[in-house]
């Protein structure tokens, strides 16, 4: 007992580790897990899916009852001449008479396989709406991240513009540059102030949007630094292993939530076709009925009574096709599905890889040039090299080049979670 226990927890340990393994790098970051973790805890559309999810379970047991019983009171009067007369009338009594309908061999059943069908859509739409609200998640803390990395880059911007504004102060004093050129160092360095204000914006915007998903303010939520391109959420682009289409596909075919949902219905609309494919077959209605009586023998009546599908041309067979109709049309949409799943699926492959390659030639390339022509531009600006034009052009080229890098950083991060939740990776678990 001991040894199998023991072999148990360490597949359990070796399953759990392999999963976490997998989760790609981008996503691994712990800020955004717990982020993920309070969305998903707090989310109200969330729990209105899963309310809704365990309420279609509860109509499962009901769809396949019997319909209530009927208990009817009475008096029969045999004559008109002495009117309830109990003693005198041979035919007068108190009947109470019991009926029950019974739906024909397989129509109860039916009704409960809509319902567990149901059920199983309304399950299918609480896993989607996890899904995609993970992804939500992780866009609205990608994009949290690249706003607070802005205002860190300007942060660096505004400090080289100082240098700049410091270099061109010198030469005028000197006589080496004219008046307009310090001046204008000064506007350029002004104008930087007010993008901050913008980007201190934007910071704000982008919290709303986060608390949103968490419905309301928590827990600060901690971002990774983009603005420096060895920080570990740039180099973890570099570290995700993204697999071929053909492996996505075959994810998507197994476990895409969208499909599963798709599926689900496509299983409901079947059920419903075989209720109406039974709705033209007979009902049985049977009656139990007694009539106590004074003085004389109580009467005893039985029933069976049948529903005859009298206008089953006007009613149960234009709903027996209509609901056919639903289930051709349920499958089609399946297939229309999957074929534009599998559409977005490579462009989606597509536009990672587009975005790792330009993160790299960012990182490897533009970047480092863009650093060292700003320095080399303001070096030679100070010695009457190279004009003031120049200089501030070199220095708008880094500051956009660090921007790129977060922006496309923040765009991956946020693209590797739709593709997970396109094929259903539960990368957030």
């Amino acid at each position: 007992m001991r040894t199998t226990f023991t072999l148990t927890l360490l597949l359990g340990l070796l399953s759990t580790a392999e999963a976490q393994s997998q989760v790609p790098g981008p996503l691994v970051d712990p800020g955004l897990r717990d982020y993920v973790a309070q969305v998903l805890q707090r989310n109200a559309g969330l729990a209105a899916a899963d309310t809704r999810a365990r309420a279609s379970a509860e109509r499962i047991r009901p769809a396949g009852a019997l319909p209530d019983p009927t208990l009817s009171f009475g008096i029969m009067q045999g004559t008109t001449s002495e009117p309830f007369d109990l003693d005198r009338s041979d035919f007068t009594n108190l009947p109470i008479r019991l009926q029950q309908m019974f739906p024909f061999p397989g129509k109860q059943g039916a009704s409960a396989q809509v319902a567990r069908k149901e059920n199983a859509v309304a399950a299918a739409d609480l896993g989607l709406t996890t899904h995609t609200l993970a992804a939500d998640a992780a866009r609205a803390f990608y994009e949290l991240a690249y706003a607070r990395s802005t205002l860190a880059i300007w942060r660096q911007r505004v400090e080289v513009a100082d240098q700049a504004v410091k270099v061109t102060i010198a030469r005028y004093e000197t006589g080496r540059a004219p008046q307009t050129e310090a001046l204008r160092a000064q506007v350029r360095r002004a104008h930087h102030e007010e993008e901050g204000l913008a980007f201190a914006a934007e910071i704000e915007a982008a919290a709303a949007r986060a608390d949103a998903l968490r419905r309301g303010p928590g827990e600060p939520v901690q971002v990774p630094d983009l603005a420096d391109p060895d920080a570990p959420a740039v180099l973890a682009v570099f570290q995700d292993t993204l697999p071929g289409v053909e492996t996505f596909r075959a994810m998507l075919a197994t476990r895409s939530p969208s499909l599963a949902l798709a599926s689900a219905e496509v299983e409901r609309a079947r059920a419903e076709a075989r209720v109406f494919a039974l709705a033209a077959r007979p009902d049985i209605t049977l009656s139990l009925e007694y009539g106590p009586r004074v003085n004389r023998e109580d009467f005893f009546t039985g029933m069976v009574g049948f529903t005859i599908p009298l206008w089953a041309g006007r009613k149960q067979s234009p709903a027996a096709e209509a609901a056919r109709l639903d289930l051709v049309s349920a499958q089609r949409r399946y297939d229309d599905l999957l074929a534009r799943l599998e559409g977005e699926l490579r462009a989606q492959v597509a536009r990672l890889d587009a975005l790792r390659a330009r993160i790299a030639q960012l990182r490897e390339h533009v970047l480092q040039l863009a650093a060292a022509a700003s320095e080399s531009a303001l070096r030679s600006y100070s010695v009457g090299v190279v004009d003031l034009t120049t200089v501030l052009e070199a220095q708008d080229d880094l500051f956009l080049a660090q921007l790129d890098l977060a922006r496309l950083t923040a765009d991956y991060g946020a693209q590797r979670a739709v593709l997970n939740a396109l094929v259903g990776e539960e990368w957030y678990r």
